[in-house]
């Protein structure tokens, strides 16, 4: 009990030190991993750098460096640029459509803060334009980057099972996975819905004057085949195996197709290429190097909590409250923790080794959990102290008076209402999943 106390306090200084000293929190959880493991628990040097998430780090940092050549050249940009020009019309949907091309613009590779801060400045611009509801677009720009993400090849939804295969429901990580991006994808659906037919009465929307966007150009396109080839590896090769079972050759190829090195491989490709242009540095320094560290050093601290038998008792607690509100105590907890915390540092990499347990003491799905531990973390995400709130707040392009009424709406609306629909969403899947 005393080890698991002082794991978890541990991860509240991590954080806190984050915040309030500017240092990366991964960094903080590194270093008390260090101090904690090796001179509490008694770990040897070689078992605590065992730990290192070498698989999530290079998960992370090969997927960037392939699809930031889409965001240096423009393309996924020009992309978002041609959908809103083809849907200027049909602004009683903007909303709708603005969640949608995000969702797209995400999947294909721009992941939850490229879209955020690319789709935010447009939808931002939008509201002026045309009378969107602020609120409104928010959530659009927000849910879409994170459903998008969370497609089971984009860069959260790799994540995802990549920390699942490290859990107890291994053997369900791919399943888990889907789950995730399914009902990740379709509940934002019934938000948008929802929040425009409250709306309606208040809408204030007005045609767009969208001009046509310039033609893509020959890097854009080659950088798009790029993208499609690589989807086109990594869906199809193990499609084909599963229809030619009996064929060593793709047995062959399929055991050793990786998203993760194929899609360095395809980087490569692309430097070759010089789809960047004159840009190749910022392919580079547009690596989340923050997130890599906040990922691996947290990693750590909960491999640490792990050997402490932290996340034993932490399942544990949560199985003591009454059997049918344990899901949605689980998607409010994961909520409340992503206000203040990473979904992808803190709150997954601490939850998913909770799974097992809770399924095993409550007879729930372990899709259930899973969901619920997902849709809970970024229904928070417009918290105006988190990076997709603060990304959008930022883009706003408000003067001091607006922007302070915007921050209120984001804190005190958008994120209760998030939490509210995770609940919601929640309680319908007990009776799915």
């Amino acid at each position: 009990m005393f080890y698991s106390i002082l794991i978890i306090l541990a991860i509240i200084i991590a954080i806190y030190m984050g915040e309030k000293l500017d240092i990366n929190t991964g960094l903080v959880a590194l270093a008390l991993a260090y101090v904690i493991g090796c001179f509490v628990l008694g770990m040897s040097i070689n078992d605590l750098l065992a730990t290192f998430p070498t698989k999530l780090f290079l998960v992370i940092f090969t997927l960037a460096l392939f699809f930031n050549f889409a965001v240096v050249n423009g393309t996924l940009e020009k992309i978002a640029q041609l959908l809103l020009y083809r849907f200027q019309k049909q602004t009683k949907w903007l909303p709708l459509i603005l969640y949608f091309i995000t969702a797209l613009v995400s999947g294909m590779g721009a992941g939850f803060f490229t879209s955020v801060a690319v789709m935010g400045a447009i939808a931002m611009a939008l509201c002026k334009s045309s009378g969107m509801n602020k609120l409104n677009a928010s959530f659009a720009v927000s849910l879409g980057s994170l459903s998008g993400a969370n497609f089971m090849y984009s860069a959260h939804g790799v994540l995802f099972n990549s920390l699942l295969s490290n859990t107890a429901v291994a053997e369900q990580a791919d399943l888990l996975t889907r789950d995730i991006f399914v009902v990740s994808f379709i509940y934002p659906i019934f938000i948008m819905l929802v929040l425009m037919f409250f709306d309606r009465k208040n809408s204030q929307m007005t045609d767009l004057n969208i001009d046509r966007p310039e033609a893509f150009t020959k890097n854009q396109k080659v950088n798009i085949s790029l993208i499609i080839l690589l989807m086109v590896f990594v869906l199809g090769v193990p499609m084909l195996s599963k229809f030619m079972p009996d064929n060593e050759t793709m047995q062959f190829i399929n055991a050793r197709t990786d998203i993760t090195l194929l899609a360095l491989v395809f980087a490569i490709a692309a430097y070759i290429l010089k789809l960047a242009g004159d840009k190749p540095k910022e392919v580079m320094a547009r690596i989340p190097w923050s997130t890599l560290w906040l990922v691996s050093g947290v990693g750590m601290l909960i491999d640490v909590a792990v050997e402490a038998g932290t996340i034993d008792m932490l399942a544990s607690m949560i199985n003591n409250m009454p059997t049918f509100i344990v899901p949605v105590a689980v998607a409010l907890i994961a909520g409340v923790m992503s206000i203040f915390s990473s979904t992808l540092g803190v709150v997954a990499p601490l939850m998913f080794p909770m799974i097992a347990g809770i399924i095993d003491a409550t007879g729930y799905s372990a899709s259930l959990i899973a969901v619920a531990i997902i849709i809970g973390a970024q229904s928070s995400a417009l918290a105006p102290f988190s990076t997709g709130g603060s990304l959008i707040l930022g883009n706003s392009g408000l003067n001091e008076e607006e922007s302070k009424k915007f921050y209120n709406d984001l804190l005190y609306k958008a994120t209760p209402l998030g939490l509210g629909f995770a609940v919601v969403a929640t309680l319908i899947l007990m009776f799915i999943l």
